[in-house]
């Protein structure tokens, strides 16, 4: 009986020294991404297409709030144009990430819908078209964000 308790024993740790490896690998593949720690997000007063957005009312988002801002934005798809001669600045939006100190700026268009994000000094576009960015901005930003609150007609909510 002896045997057969030391083989028992033998193979449980097998399977616990396993378990704890398998574990480990899926952290280091899980935390791969900076984790965002602050979202800055600024809405304007005033603006449109004759004159610059004006009167920033911005808001500051920690932990969650921040991350589930930044998941939104990622949601949306890539590409996209600005090829618009009226274009209207709508929001705009700082995110901090746990150990870096280079911010990812985010750039909130009228025209198309277009979202701009600069990244490590490169410039992407993402398309909001279902608004689903703006909407939740506008949720976080106060009456006083007036241009940001009620523009573009496609955008209502």
């Amino acid at each position: 009986m002896r045997g057969l308790g030391r083989a028992v024993a033998a193979v449980a740790g097998t399977a616990l020294a396993a378990g704890c490896s398998a574990a480990a690998a899926a952290r280091t593949t899980t935390s791969a991404a900076p984790t965002v720690t602050q979202a800055s997000v600024t809405g304007y007063k005033s603006g449109s297409p004759e004159s610059a957005s004006a009167g920033p009312v911005t808001v500051v988002l920690r932990g969650d709030s921040a991350a589930h801002l930044d998941e939104v934005l990622n949601s949306l798809p890539k590409g996209g144009n600005m090829d618009c001669e009226e274009n209207v600045l709508l929001y705009n939006i700082t995110f901090t990430l746990a150990g870096s100190l280079k911010p990812i700026n985010v750039a909130g268009y009228a025209c198309v819908a277009a979202v701009q994000v600069t990244e490590n000094g490169k410039e992407t576009l993402r398309t909001d078209h279902g608004c689903t960015l703006l909407a939740n901005i506008r949720k976080l930003l106060p009456a006083t964000a007036a241009a940001t609150q009620h523009s573009p007609a496609a955008c209502a909510s």
